[in-house]
């Protein structure tokens, strides 16, 4: 009856069944875990947090090894999709809110999440045009062993051509 009274008198706002959250001043991108979880930031979410795409996102979006879903919140739209067991824990980097910390994945390891769901990348020259389509820009150094361990790991031929395109091109798209 309590958690009623205070959702009707805005003290609380209803996330998903069983999570409140007092304050809207959190960071979307800290509620990902508790909303749907175990799961981390990722895809083009984690890409415009790291400076790479120059757009705004409008949805978080994150890794997780749960089947695929989707919440409207008051806070915000949160998808949430699958990658396998093998490549979750590669690349996850802890940031420390001070609310509440959250899990990103690095700038490689989101690169790699992303190119993963393209199907149409079938080539180095495929890797090239998807960055173009991304607008990234200059690519900071990236983890060649994270992105080793995501070619081998994901098991899908766009993760190795990013790799080897990364390896001829460490630092241009």
């Amino acid at each position: 009856m309590k958690i009623s009274r205070m959702l009707a008198a805005g003290e609380l706002i209803a996330l998903r069944r069983g999570l409140y959250l007092r304050d809207r001043a959190i960071e979307p991108l800290a509620l990902t875990s508790a909303i749907y979880g175990p799961s981390y930031v990722s895809f083009e979410s984690a890409l415009a947090w790291h400076a790479l795409i120059p757009e705004r996102v409008e949805e978080v979006t994150s890794a997780t090894l749960r089947r695929p879903a989707q919440f409207e919140t008051p806070v915000g739209r949160f998808r949430y999709r699958h990658v396998p067991s093998r490549v979750f824990a590669i690349g996850i980097e802890r940031v420390e809110d001070p609310q509440c910390p959250w899990l990103l994945a690095s700038p490689t390891k989101a690169l790699c999440d992303a190119v993963a769901l393209d199907a149409s990348i079938r080539s180095q020259r495929d890797v090239r045009a998807w960055l173009e389509g991304m607008r990234i820009g200059e690519v900071p150094a990236l983890d060649q062993e994270q992105l080793a361990a995501c070619a081998s790991s994901y098991g899908r031929p766009s993760v190795r051509h990013l790799a080897r395109y990364f390896q001829k091109n460490p630092t241009t798209p």
